[in-house]
């Protein structure tokens, strides 16, 4: 099951509907070795507040892109969302390619955003 993937970007950005402008950001950045980064932006600014480390296993991290990739190839819809948040996912593959996709893409089954969210939950473990 190896497919070539270097890296993995996920951005999710919130909207702050009280002041009509962007948010809150959070992007977690997973390696093939299975280290983790997650960096939280305050609204408006580009400067990390805080930032979290975590591990998960190799085996984990290729189960997340070949489910990725299939989610990906038999993708039939692109939903939009109505809410204040945003998401995007970046795949890094050799000799400088990279994907981006958006959370709705998927099929009546899955998308994107619900691959990576169960990742993060049943597969990340933060460092303390």
């Amino acid at each position: 099951m190896e497919n070539g993937i270097i890296k993995l970007t996920y951005k999710r950005e919130y909207f702050d509907i009280s002041k009509m402008r962007p948010g809150a950001k959070v992007v977690t950045t997973i390696n093939n070795d299975g280290t983790v980064v997650f960096k939280e932006y305050e609204p408006g600014s580009r400067k990390v507040s805080s930032a979290y480390k975590g591990k998960c296993s190799v085996s984990a991290f290729r189960l997340l892109c070949f489910r990725l990739e299939e989610c990906i190839t038999t993708a039939d819809r692109q939903d939009f969302y109505c809410d204040d948040s945003s998401e995007e996912l970046k795949i890094y593959h050799p000799f400088g390619r990279v994907q981006i996709m958006d959370r709705g893409l998927g099929n009546a089954d899955v998308h994107i955003a619900d691959i990576m969210h169960e990742f993060f939950e049943k597969d990340v473990k933060l460092d303390n």
